[in-house]
């Protein structure tokens, strides 16, 4: 017998529908979301200029795996218009298919985990802003 999916809370509903409600799951890239991914210690020293630019960004996932990145989480098609420089791998509908790895909100999602989670308030990351703080 499965266990049905908790329900997403209410506050989220309708908001965050890519972000599964247990565990992690892979989503297409350029279809709820676009992604600018910063490696290392280039992602942290980002993340840090926008938490200090504006507060909490919008959604940012960690994956702590061998290979250490940041995801920046950019509402579909804000990060087309801009040039993305060396050090940064920008995800968009444009830049062929592409699958990222989005935790739940709680529970187990080793090794993928929120720096900072969405928010309805806080859908996305501003791409202006990120790119500003690159």
């Amino acid at each position: 017998m499965s266990t049905p999916n908790p329900p997403v809370p209410e506050q989220f509903a309708g908001v965050l529908d890519w972000v599964p409600t247990y565990g992690h799951a892979l989503r297409k890239v350029g279809i709820a979301f676009e992604v600018v991914r910063i490696d290392g210690d280039y992602g942290d020293a980002v993340a840090d200029r926008l938490f200090i630019a504006g507060g909490v960004p919008g959604p940012v996932v960690e994956n702590r795996s061998r290979r250490q990145a940041l995801y920046f989480f950019l509402a579909p098609g804000a990060g087309a218009p801009y040039r993305w420089p060396p050090g940064t791998t920008y995800l968009g509908r444009r830049t062929g298919e592409a699958y990222v790895g989005v935790p739940a909100l709680d529970g187990e999602t080793w090794p993928l985990s929120w720096r900072w989670q969405p928010t309805p308030e806080h859908p996305f990351v501003d791409a202006a802003l990120l790119h500003a703080s690159l």
